[in-house]
């Protein structure tokens, strides 16, 4: 057995053996001034531990958690871990133009939560940092401290500085000096693109040095005033100066075979950037670490702490305190491990989620939440729900968590708020961020709030567009049914006006003088009669053209034994 962090034992446990030695051997008011022959005749045994009792009790107790503390653990052997690395340059602009607001709060503050994104989504990146503009200035060298490059770019201050213009040319140079030993060389400039048109000679460099250079673009083509101490900067003439971003930056990516990204708010961009990095450049080395394997023994001298702790305060028998001891020391620690400490689930919850493996964090916070009900658990499953797109799931965790600190009420508030948002319920979002900022405000809640104030504009906007347009169709369906009955009324008083003529003109047409019998025997046509029929057969065969035969000559036919002429 080993002590992971024997520190704890010299600090702490020799200076308590040595405070234990002095409060058993002081004498209290009663044993200076009476015999203890006199004082064992006053004293009576009620069967409870007396007052040195359980000041060794408390004692032991509290030697066991300095050992618990110092962390035992028994050695399982040697695991083997191999990591993988990619070398890379990231360059800030810090030149006045990053400090316009065309992208809340400010071009700069959007770098560094940009930056803080891509430090997180790119574990294998081995990262060195510098800021730029007129001047270049190193914020950090190479390393794979992820929580060190968050903390000193979020801590870049230009307080008191005073930088003009973006030399692109900086990152360029720096960057070949950064990355000499590095297989490839890749740099990532966040910047406006300063106001330079022509990047010729910075291409011309990059391609000698042989770099890929990503562009971050940070800023809009419209633009925004520069405000310096609450002002905006004006030029010799005394006009707002407006900086815009400058779009030929891009060509400083396309030639040297990087990529061209303009951010917002709302995209993916730094995903896409990591993906793309990731697809056109191999991981330069791949290191073996021998990592030693330990299982943790930290849960049996707490256990027994505990359990020395409750009967020094509770006074007990003595008997009584003898048999729960043994009975506690006899139980199997294997169910205060599972039911009270959780250790081991909290611990591969948390590496789960460090390594974004969120759906296997949910599954042991659970389990931790199963035997250990308390606000952080709830609030910590509820993180890894979210992070795994269960934005309902989420929400009915952070609403069960019942927090005792302001620290916790104000995350519980944030985080809700997060999860309205992408929920869409904007209206909810921005009463979970205004419950946040009633605690503390912070730059993400200030723009978070603003975000949801502006996509609930948004929203109303288009529902208030689409009753118009309902609206507009119900109106239409009206009047073309108006239109509709009014030509039909048209159509039937037309008729009626061309019926009234009608019967006008047939009044006054004048009256036909009336036929003769004859003219109307003759109209009428009546079936012909037998003896009509007969005398236009007798008439017809008169009217026959008579053909008279021509008599031929021919001989006689001699007839045989009398043959019959037919």
């Amino acid at each position: 057995m080993i002590f992971l962090k024997p520190e704890y034992l010299t600090m702490m446990l020799i200076p308590t053996l040595i405070l234990f030695y002095f409060i058993v051997s002081n004498k209290s008011a009663l044993d200076l001034y009476f015999d203890e022959k006199i004082l064992e005749k006053l004293r009576f045994d009620n069967g409870t531990l007396g007052k040195i009792g359980r000041n060794i009790m408390l004692f032991v107790a509290l030697i066991m958690m300095i050992v618990a503390l110092a962390r035992p653990v028994v050695e399982k052997g040697d695991v083997q871990i191999k990591s993988k690395s990619i070398d890379m340059m990231v360059a800030l602009d810090i030149s006045k133009s990053m400090m316009a607001g065309d992208i809340y709060p400010s071009r700069l503050a959007f770098a560094k939560k940009r930056f803080m994104e891509f430090v997180d989504s790119f574990a294998e990146a081995n990262v060195g940092v510098i800021a730029f503009s007129s001047e270049g200035f190193l914020v950090s060298p190479m390393t794979q401290d992820s929580a060190t490059l968050k903390y000193l770019v979020n801590n870049l201050s230009l307080d008191s500085m005073s930088l003009k213009g973006t030399n692109l040319l900086i990152p360029i140079e720096k960057g070949n000096d950064f990355l000499k030993e590095s297989r490839d060389k890749i740099i990532i400039i966040f910047s406006d693109g300063g106001d330079k048109m022509d990047l010729s000679k910075e291409i011309e460099k990059a391609k000698a040095y042989k770099e890929s250079i990503y562009i971050y673009a940070v800023g809009t083509p419209e633009g925004a005033p520069i405000i310096e101490n609450g002002e905006s900067i004006k030029d010799k003439e005394g006009n707002i100066v407006i900086t815009k971003l400058n779009e030929n930056i891009k060509n400083l990516a396309f030639e040297t075979g990087g990529a061209y990204i303009v951010g917002n708010h709302e995209d993916n961009s730094i995903e896409l950037l990591v993906k793309d990095i990731k697809k056109k450049f191999k991981m330069q080395e791949v290191k073996e670490k021998s990592v030693k394997e330990y299982r943790e023994l930290f849960y049996y001298p707490l256990s027994v702490a505990i359990a020395f702790l409750l009967f020094a305060f509770h006074s007990l028998p003595a008997r009584t305190s003898l048999i729960m001891i043994g009975l506690i020391m006899i139980a199997s620690p294997r169910d205060v491990e599972a039911k009270v400490f959780n250790f081991f689930d909290i611990d591969k919850a948390e590496k789960a989620y460090e390594k974004r493996n969120y759906k296997e964090a949910v599954r042991h916070y659970k389990e931790v939440i199963k035997s250990n009900k308390s606000a952080q658990s709830i609030y910590d499953l509820a993180n890894a729900q979210y992070k795994s797109g269960k934005y309902k799931e989420a929400l009915k965790n952070y609403q069960n968590v019942t927090p005792k600190t302001d620290a916790l009420k104000y995350k519980k508030a944030f985080n809700s708020g997060n999860a309205y948002m992408q929920l869409k319920a904007y209206e909810k979002a921005i009463e979970a961020y205004e419950k946040a900022k009633k605690i503390k405000t912070e730059e993400d809640l200030e723009h978070n709030l603003a975000l949801a104030k502006k996509k609930l504009e948004e929203k109303k906007k288009k529902e208030q567009k689409k009753k118009d347009k309902k609206k507009q169709k119900e109106d239409k369906k009206k009047k073309d049914k108006k239109e509709g009955d009014d030509d039909a009324k048209k159509k039937d008083k037309d008729k009626n006006k061309d019926e009234k003529k009608k019967n006008k003109d047939k009044k006054e047409e004048p009256k036909k003088p009336e036929q003769s019998k004859k003219e109307k025997k003759a109209q009428k046509k009546e079936p012909i009669s037998k003896k009509e029929e007969k005398m236009w057969e007798k008439r017809l065969e008169n009217m026959k053209a008579k053909t008279m035969p021509i008599k031929l000559k021919m001989k006689p036919a001699e007839r045989v034994n009398d043959e019959k002429p037919w």
